[in-house]
């Protein structure tokens, strides 16, 4: 019988509440990994986090590590002014400099010292801010999980972007973060991504020799009751305070909204997500068919008065946990291509997918006024996550490309 691995899992925040796809893929696997091995989980404690979140840490971890940090909030002017700062004199990207911590860099180099891990896994590029020149007295496998291909995020961004300041920050951060997945690259044992897009965008494209793989999203589609609503209500699911999600509503809302809305005037739109920005909250001041919920401790009961999720993503990257959450809560789903990157999802048969304007909303109003194509898809949909993606899946295939970087002892 193989020795459970010692793993020490460094993140930049608690997972609780469980409000983002960032934190349920983490969360998920980690809850299935911890059959398998032993977790240590690190992170900041910010001056927002409650002590539920530090409680509820023993749902995903064996052991919990936290070191104070109090990260400049977005909106505020200390956030401003510490990211124009950043874009003058920095070396590493914002998005990671922000979580730079000596007391992260002691704890690691005290655990690791004490021989009290056999990995470390780095979650997200941004964690990689502790590692960047560290020495620690023991050499422990370093592997990076890539949530995105973040430099990918930002190049969008800086296309995407009208105003020049904007466009300059989001050049420059797409400096930065490259330079910095470069690091990684050089000096990370190994990478893990969550697609194989990006799998091949990190191997072929960028020429990064220490990719071990990627692993698929996973869903629990126990957790959601299918939705039997039959009126035209659309609903969004993401964090509102994340840029491509407030640039593909906001997209959406003035480029495609209009034109359902003259075919379809019963339409409504539900915004689903933590946190929305004063600009996400103007949508629904200035239109009544727009509900803004912000922050939810459960997202059901909002999907269940849905029948179709919209995803019109510009800018992002990963994969998208909203998509099968959709999918498992019975919606049809009208997306852009961006929208399912690194999903096998078919358009026509899982998902209708466009990418301009007006046909977004073509696609919209072909599936308001198709119920029954629109009832096909969203039980189609539901059966094919339900036959092929799960938690334990992704997380099984996680802990077998970490053990490429273990000793024998280690591997089943």
């Amino acid at each position: 019988m193989p020795e459970k691995p010692r793993i020490l899992w460094v993140n930049v925040r608690l997972l609780h509440p469980l409000n983002g796809g960032d934190r349920l893929r983490t969360y998920h696997m980690l809850r299935q990994m911890r059959r398998h091995a032993r977790i240590t989980y690190l992170c900041p404690r910010t001056p927002q986090d409650s002590d539920e979140a530090v409680s509820k840490a023993s749902e995903y971890c064996d052991e919990l590590l936290t070191f104070d940090l109090n990260p400049p909030r977005g909106g505020t002017p200390r956030f401003y002014a510490s990211v124009l700062w950043n874009c003058l004199t920095g070396s590493h990207p914002f998005a990671s400099q922000k979580y730079a911590s000596a007391d992260a860099r002691r704890i690691i180099r005290d655990e690791l010292g004490a021989g009290k891990h056999d990995l470390v896994i780095a979650d997200y590029l941004m964690s990689w801010i502790h590692f960047t020149g560290l020495k620690p007295a023991t050499q422990v496998p370093v592997i990076v999980f890539q949530h995105n291909v973040e430099s990918l995020i930002w190049k969008r961004h800086t296309e995407n972007a009208a105003n020049p300041l904007r466009r300059w920050i989001c050049r420059r951060e797409w400096q930065l973060t490259r330079r910095f997945e470069d690091d990684a690259a050089a000096h990370a044992t190994g990478q893990i991504a969550v697609s194989e897009d990006e799998e091949r965008t990190f191997r072929d494209e960028r020429g990064m020799n220490n990719v071990l793989g990627w692993v698929p999203t996973g869903v629990d589609p126990d957790y959601f009751q299918p939705s039997t609503a039959t009126e035209p209500v659309l609903a969004f699911l993401g964090s509102m305070d994340w840029h491509a999600n407030v640039d593909a509503i906001d997209y959406f809302v003035r480029q495609s909204y209009p034109a359902v809305k003259a075919r379809c005037p019963s339409v409504k739109v539900i915004l689903i997500g933590r946190n929305p920005t004063p600009a996400i909250r103007a949508l629904a001041a200035e239109d009544p068919s727009i509900e803004v919920t912000g922050t939810v401790d459960d997202v059901r009961p909002y999907l269940e008065r849905a029948s179709i999720m919209i995803l019109p993503l510009r800018v992002g990257g990963g994969t998208r946990i909203k998509v099968f959450e959709g999918m498992a809560a019975g919606l049809a789903l009208v997306s852009t291509r961006i929208g399912t990157e690194g999903l096998p999802v078919e358009n026509g048969r899982h998902a209708l997918l466009a990418d301009d304007a007006s046909a977004f909303a073509d696609a919209v109003i072909d599936l308001i006024e198709n119920p029954a194509r629109r009832q096909t898809m969203a039980a189609t949909s539901l059966q094919w996550v339900r036959d092929n993606f799960s938690w334990a899946t992704a997380s099984q295939k996680f802990l077998d490309l970490a053990a490429k970087t273990l000793p024998v002892r280690h591997r089943e």
